[in-house]
């Protein structure tokens, strides 16, 4: 592919992930490449190369000569996700805590401000974007490129999930927020032992979110 060709499949990866996770591409959906081609202006290939890379991430199954499944929410498969997840992040959220740097935490601060910004106005979205402007930060602080790669899959599933039941429990939303805010503050200090706390107060509240909302996930687009 040529450099603009990758430039285009991560600009559809980009976009086409954000659809995913805000459910503008919703759960059982089947969509085509040609679909998403016209839809997005972007050629076939680069939205192909997008497709694999969301396969990769268990966002979609290309089934062939059918299309591309968007995957459905399965809470069984929640549930082990969390599992890995939680020994993943971890080790990402202790080495941060080691290894970032000082415009890194200065970084960090500034997310948390926005996130909280986000929370104060009921930001669905935007509590979404800084979410994933975080994970990425996170990754980048840890040093540890193996490691992020493994657990950048998981934070897409999880956003999906959090995205859809956001206004379902507005306490458990509140904590989840805000625990996410104390954990950028808490690596950005260097404060290792209060960002794993806060860190299992994430994962804690956002299981407490999903077993709370198991029977009502969005069904499949007919």
């Amino acid at each position: 592919m040529s450099n603009n060709e990758l430039s285009l499949a991560e600009k559809a990866y980009i976009t086409l992930k954000e659809m995913i996770i805000t459910l503008k591409l919703k759960p059982g959906e089947v969509v085509s490449e040609n679909e998403i081609s016209k839809l997005l202006g972007i050629g076939r290939m680069p939205i192909r190369e997008a497709f694999k890379r969301l396969e990769s991430a268990a966002l979609v199954s290309i089934i062939p000569r059918r299309g591309i499944l968007i995957t459905e929410i399965k809470t069984d498969e929640i549930f082990l996700q969390l599992e890995v997840r939680a020994v993943l992040e971890e080790l990402i959220v202790k080495r941060a805590c080691k290894y970032a740097t000082a415009s890194e935490r200065e970084r960090l601060l500034q997310l948390a401000n926005q996130y909280e910004q986000a929370t104060k106005d009921n930001d669905r979205f935007y509590a979404v974007q800084i979410d994933e402007q975080f994970n990425q930060l996170l990754g980048q602080c840890s040093k540890n490129l193996f490691a992020w790669q493994a657990i950048v899959p998981f934070y897409a599933l999880s956003q999906r999930i959090y995205f859809y039941h956001y206004e379902s429990n507005e306490e458990l939303t509140l904590e989840i927020n805000y625990a996410h805010i104390d954990l950028m503050k808490m690596i950005a200090a260097g404060e290792e032992k209060e960002a794993i706390q806060k860190l299992n107060c994430v994962l804690d509240y956002t299981e407490n979110l999903i077993r709370r909302n198991m029977n009502t996930w969005l069904p499949a687009k007919e």
